[in-house]
């Protein structure tokens, strides 16, 4: 098979753990020519010819990054399209981008994504529910880690304190906002930093960093990393004993990924995590600290602080957890369905060795 994948050229996480990451795993292992590309165009801009888009029997977009018209050319040339959507298409009253998305409309273009490309991957059960009421083939493709690039390596450095960390995107502000008054309770006690990882200098990040330090930035048990590209970006959880992961309950928050309990979980990280889903689908008593109430955020960083051998064990739990989000696991999945789209729309396979390309 010969797929084309569109992804921007400075991606981040949404762009490398559902394109670039298992789309590379598949041409590695010769499995497929995989080329990826800025949409149907060339160099300088120069479209692509009507053979040359022919060429590639399955093309791939993501939510975040597509042309319908593009779409529409490829099904027309008989071309395999497919969509994948990592969250819901309607956003929550409070998220950061509704009123964005209000003016652009974006709910309805992606709707109509939905609609006409002629299969859809998601990452879970739920959201793939909600999708097949708009196009019945869609198939879950669930997150997944690929331990083999330099800079997941699994090496806690040794410290003297115990380092809880908070590790997410910019949209966020409302979860982060449930550990409030999470440093001032915690103030009696000794042995431990809460760490931001990913700051950038933002608005959102200097609220992050207001929220986690209780509005005292030289506070002496905060700290601040900057961020890494998204190669190095999976570092950070060696430099924490313990991922801070809160989620508000909402109707479009139920329709994201488990990820940040898949990162933590390879890592081999203790946990304390809102008891909401989509992290209902992996936790359970054994493998982390399930918060119901906001006080149950001090209460089990407080616990972790007393006994870090806890911390190890629930990491030791999780990891076993969520083996099923392995690369190589997730990726047979993905190489069968492409196969089976492929052959039921008996298009001829390229001819060629398996490959990686770049184009744009």
């Amino acid at each position: 098979m010969n797929i084309l994948v569109n992804l921007t050229k400075e991606f981040r996480g949404c762009g490398f753990y559902r394109l670039y990451q298992p789309h590379f795993d598949l041409a590695k292992k010769k499995l497929t020519t995989v080329t990826l590309n800025s949409g149907l165009w060339k160099a300088d801009k120069v479209p692509m010819t009507d053979e040359e888009v022919k060429k590639f029997d399955i093309i791939i977009w993501h939510k975040g990054f597509f042309d319908i018209n593009d779409i529409r050319r490829a099904k027309r040339l008989g071309v395999i399209t497919i969509a994948d959507f990592d969250d819901h298409w309607i956003l929550d009253p409070g998220h950061t981008l509704r009123e964005s998305y209000r003016k652009e409309n974006t709910s309805a273009k992606l709707h109509r994504l939905l609609l006409e490309a002629d299969y859809v991957t998601c990452t879970t059960e739920d959201l793939a529910d909600e999708i097949y009421y708009s196009n019945k083939n869609v198939e879950v493709l669930p997150n997944a880690m690929d331990m083999s690039y330099p800079f997941t390596k699994v090496e806690r450095q040794k410290e003297d304190k115990f380092v809880f960390g908070y590790l997410g995107g910019h949209f966020h502000l409302n979860d982060v906002r449930l550990l409030r008054g999470l440093q001032k309770e915690l103030s009696e006690l000794n042995g431990y930093n809460l760490r931001l990882f990913g700051y950038d200098g933002t608005f959102v990040y200097n609220e992050y960093a207001s929220i986690l330090s209780d509005g005292d930035p030289k506070n002496p048990n905060f700290s601040i990393y900057k961020g890494m590209d998204i190669f190095a970006y999976p570092h950070f959880y060696n430099l924490m004993d313990c991922s801070l992961v809160p989620l508000t309950d909402n109707r479009f928050n139920r329709f994201k990924s488990e990820l940040k309990m898949i990162e933590a979980g390879f890592f081999k990280k203790a946990v304390i995590v809102s008891n909401v889903k989509p992290y209902t689908n992996v936790i359970n008593k054994d493998n982390c600290l399930i918060v119901n109430d906001r006080k149950d955020w001090s209460k089990y960083c407080q616990t972790l602080i007393e006994n870090p051998e806890l911390a190890k064990e629930l990491g030791e739990n999780l990891f076993k957890s969520v083996q099923e989000y392995s690369i190589d696991n997730v990726n047979k999945k993905r190489f069968q369905f492409y196969s089976d789209v492929h052959k039921k729309h008996n298009i001829n396979s390229s001819i060629g060795a398996c490959r990686l390309e770049v184009v744009n």
